[in-house]
């Protein structure tokens, strides 16, 4: 079947080579996401949760009873139904979401996962037969929800756990948790999306399976010529004149309304991007086309939305009717909500309804149907028919790469097989626009743009990078080895002079079988590591080699032969072993560390993946990751030890691949599948995974073809000059990038006196334990005093001094950036204390409503900007991810007038500091020292 979709492909040379390759170089993805989908039925989401205290009860209440209603037209009756609709909030329990004890560092997307869900769980699932199984009787009804307020409202509270606190002489019970049933949809939509464009491509798709052809042909581009009065966002200033970068604005969108398949805009933090999109938008609807808008972030989606209809709301021409998919809770802009899907179904829902209650000029002949028509219209399937009917009609439909799944073309497709064949005869959109596409890898590309006739991706590859859930790549990991070989390989390396001497570990490890032993000593001798085995000794006799061994290991029953001779150092490497009394009291009394907890080779090999991909822009410091990575792989790797691996392929000088050698192409294959965008495969592709023949999915569009395709922007518009020279410098350089526009210095004047320089370092050493300021895990008090006292100096004078602009009226805007969630939770606590709005996590109001506050981590802050940024770095005496130069990159372009950095500043220009990334951040003189008076 699939031999007919091939033998209709254009450009992608002789079908039945098309057809092979297509599935070698997806299979994959593919093979990455069944693992990925299946491991995470196997977990679930917890949090932790408590009772809103009475202010935030009450601030609860009140926005409840504050949210507005649809408005009324003047001149219309009050809708009954909206009356109703306003009037039916649903009674419930709201509980606060926090992470649990020891898990500070909780990602974003865990509280998202809840937020986004409609019902929770109060017990963990548990294994049927080997299968994960929910108790139904546990899940409770998500009624509401508050993503400011990190609030859900259930239908009734969770009651395994007493929330009440137990009397003094009693033991408190484990911390309140929820869980989560895993949402594996996004996965699955994925696989599918894989499979379809693999199995079913139709002709539209052939760009997408060139991508994957040794021999494909791309079409010439031909930009469109375009006169002056055509622009709409990109038009010249009233002198003539013409920002800078507006020309490669142009080039841009006269590219992508001509392009056969791709184009790409590349640009740096405020370039303009945004409006670079919103002119094509425009233009494609001015050509009667349709547009599909993706992002990774709900602001990104947003800020492209506002823009379209804040101009088209002074226009007389109405170009755009656009559609928002996905939740209204995540949409933070009023204007909006009203084009939220759901929204925009009930609105002429309740249109149709109140014109057949009240029906104008309308003859009698027509009630019968009329009345047919107003049953009908309560009913799910007019619902679905009203839903579709708005959907065809729209000329521009966006959302999230997670909330565009929502769209019912898309979940058709993602339901099987029938689905898909359901899903073929929707008009695809003419466009597919991925925003943010740094974010965004292959596989969450492929979802929409099967929707699509030509795809337009825009991102910056120095900026993040996509997320990984390293569990997801621990569990595809840890497929590539048998048990026995794995643990041999992670003890034996813990123990090794591959690491430095403060992180390794010598280890107590428990043996099962002769075979696991077998495997220990040949990976210890071959690394050199010291190891005795007791079970080959006579625990009568002595035994030196037991002092100065790395690794001891033995059967359950023959350690507690040992237990009182056993060294005190030792970690226990492979889980719990026989209870071992008298040893542990020994290390207590001796005040022992704690040990780390036991890790798998998986989870290693995972974790340094992670790091290494973020540091690829920093190869001196990439160095180490990459090494302990190639040590990680056994040394005495043998065939049956690679269940289902590929063979070895034959070298050019005529050798065979080692074993070794094969593992180590296929974990760089899994971290490419897993980490790299579709903006960096398009430019210089995901690497040959083990390909002799070059397709542009493993090195990129051909040279010529991407110069026709990409255009990369040279201005920023955002930062004052002084806060953009380092990240130019930096991170740009090479690209001769993040120039400043002209007339920007002018631009970004304003009158705070505080600081000389409009980019300052405090240089802060955490305090000792006399000043209550010490460093502890990811939080840094002397950090978060500094910050709230700039913070306070600048609402002080923002109070009394307008904001520069065509809107001075206007409240300020100010960032509180850090890098850690344990800061940012200790920066939460003064600035609710500070502002009064205790139930608020993220949005603040200070100095009579004239300073609008956010707070989040850096990484969160990414598509955002603000006047002044204040960002606290935390580490002191170690790197910590601040090495990463595209976390940096984001962190230190986000504010308009003023960035104020706050850190350990001597330490990281220091000689004990490892990273010369940070090293050369410290020391560099376009950050002013503390005030700026030099």
């Amino acid at each position: 079947m699939a031999s007919h979709f091939y033998m209709s492909l254009s450009g992608v040379g002789q079908w039945k080579r098309a057809l092979r390759d297509s599935g070698a170089q997806l299979a994959p993805y593919r093979h990455y996401l069944t693992t990925a989908k299946n491991a995470a039925e196997q977990r679930s989401p917890i949090l932790s949760w408590r009772l809103p205290n009475l202010d935030e009860q009450q601030e609860l209440e009140r926005i409840r009873k504050a949210s507005p209603s649809r408005e009324k037209h003047a001149g219309k009756l009050p809708r009954r139904r909206e009356r109703a609709r306003n009037q039916s909030a649903q009674s419930g329990e709201w509980i606060i979401l926090e992470p649990r004890q020891g898990f500070a560092e909780e990602p974003d997307a865990t509280f998202e996962a809840f937020l986004d869900a409609k019902e929770i769980y109060q017990r963990p699932p548990y294994k049927n037969r080997g299968a994960v199984t929910w108790d139904l009787r546990s899940k409770i009804a998500i009624v509401d929800r508050d993503h400011e307020r990190l609030a859900i409202k259930l239908a009734q509270l969770p009651t395994f756990i007493d929330k009440h606190p137990p009397p003094e002489h009693q033991v408190v019970e484990a911390e309140p948790l929820i869980f989560l049933k895993p949402n594996t949809w996004p996965l699955e939509c994925q696989r599918r999306a894989l499979e379809s464009l693999e199995n079913r491509p139709f002709p539209r798709l052939a760009p997408l399976l060139r991508l994957t052809s040794i021999q494909p042909t791309w079409d010439p581009l031909q930009p469109r010529h375009m006169d002056e009065d055509d622009w709409v966002f990109l038009r010249q200033d009233n002198d003539g004149s013409f920002r800078d970068g507006t020309h490669e604005q142009r080039q841009f969108v006269q590219c992508a309304l001509q392009t056969p398949d791709f184009a790409m805009l590349e640009g740096p933090p405020g370039s303009g991007k945004t409006t670079a999109i919103c002119e094509l938008i425009s233009q494609i609807a001015r050509d009667g086309k349709r547009v599909l808008l993706v992002a990774s972030t709900h602001v990104a989606v947003d800020n492209v939305l506002e823009r379209l209809m804040d101009w088209q709301d002074h226009s007389d021409e109405k170009l755009v009717m656009p559609i928002r998919i996905g939740d209204e809770s995540n949409v933070a802009s009023p204007a909006i909500k009203p084009w939220v899907l759901g929204n925009l179904t009930r609105t002429w829902n309740a249109e149709i309804l109140d014109y057949l209650d009240h029906p104008k000029d309308a003859s009698a002949e027509g009630n019968a149907a009329r009345v047919v028509l107003q049953s009908a219209l309560g009913s799910k399937s007019h619902n679905e028919s009203l839903t579709n009917m708005i959907l065809e009609t729209s000329n521009l439909v966006c959302g999230t790469t997670i909330g565009i799944l929502q769209h019912p073309a898309i979940k058709v497709a993602g339901s099987g097989r029938k689905g898909e064949q359901n899903a073929a005869s929707i008009e695809p959109f003419d466009f597919l626009i991925i925003d943010e596409a740094s974010k965004t890898t292959f596989s969450e590309f492929l979802v929409p743009a099967l929707f699509a006739k030509r795809w337009i991706i825009v991102g910056d590859k120095r900026q993040l990078s996509p997320y990984v859930d390293e569990q997801d790549l621990a569990e595809n990991v840890q497929g590539l080895l048998t048990p026995a070989a794995a643990d041999a390989a992670l003890s034996t390396f813990l123990a090794s002079d591959a690491l430095p001497v403060r992180m390794r570990r010598n280890s107590l490890l428990v043996i099962e079988s002769d075979e696991q032993a077998r495997r220990l000593m040949e990976e210890a001798e071959a690394r050199q590591v010291a190891i005795v085995n007791l079970d080959d000794l006579d625990p009568k006799q002595p035994c030196l080699e037991i002092l100065c061994a790395q690794i001891v290991c033995a059967k359950s029953q023959t350690l507690a032969l040992w237990e009182h001779r056993l060294p005190d150092d030792l970690c226990l490497g492979n889980g719990p072993v026989t209870h071992l009394p008298d040893w542990q009291a020994h290390r207590r009394a001796r005040a022992e560390p704690s040990p780390p907890e036991p890790t798998s080779w998986a989870e290693e090999v995972a974790w340094r993946q992670v790091r290494a991909h973020e540091l690829r822009s920093n190869p001196s410091e990439q160095r180490r990751y990459v090494q302990e990575l190639q040590e990680l792989i056994p040394r005495t790797l043998q065939s049956h030890e690679r269940p289902g691996a590929r063979r070895p392929r034959d070298l050019n000088d005529g050798t065979k691949q080692t074993l070794a050698a094969v593992l180590e192409e296929d974990l760089e294959q899994m971290r490419r599948v897993a980490m790299i965008s579709i903006l960096e495969i398009l430019q210089n592709g995901a690497g040959s995974m083990g390909w002799r023949d070059e397709t542009a999915l493993t090195g990129g569009l051909p040279a010529p073809v991407l110069r026709q395709r990409l255009v990369s922007l040279s201005f920023q518009h955002r930062m004052h000059p002084d806060i953009s020279a380092f990240p130019r410098q930096a991170f740009y350089s090479q690209a001769e990038l993040l120039n400043d526009a002209s007339g920007l210095h002018a631009a970004r004047q304003w009158q705070y006196p505080r600081y000389a320089r409009r980019a300052v370092w405090f240089d802060i050493a955490p305090g000792g334990k006399k000043t209550r300021t010490r460093l502890s895990g990811n939080r840094n008090l002397a950090e978060v005093n500094v910050l709230m006292t700039e913070l306070g100096e600048f609402v002080a004078w923002a109070q009394h001094n307008p904001r520069p602009g065509k809107n001075p009226e206007a409240p300020w805007e100010v960032a509180v950036l850090s890098f850690y969630k344990a800061q940012e939770k200790e920066l939460r606590a003064r600035l609710q204390k500070a502002s009064g709005q205790r139930g608020n996590t993220r949005n603040f109001s200070l100095g009579r409503d004239r300073v609008k506050i956010t707070l989040c981590t850096s990484d969160r802050f990414q598509g955002h900007e603000a006047d002044l940024v204040l960002l606290s770095f935390v580490k002191s005496g170690t790197v910590g991810f601040l090495n990463s130069p595209n976390r940096l990159n984001v962190a230190l372009t986000r504010a308009r007038y003023q960035l104020v950095l706050i850190g350990h500043r001597a330490w990281m220009a220091s000689r004990h500091c490892k990273s010369e990334q940070l090293k050369q951040l410290a020391t560099s003189p376009l950050y002013a020292n503390d005030l700026g008076w030099e």
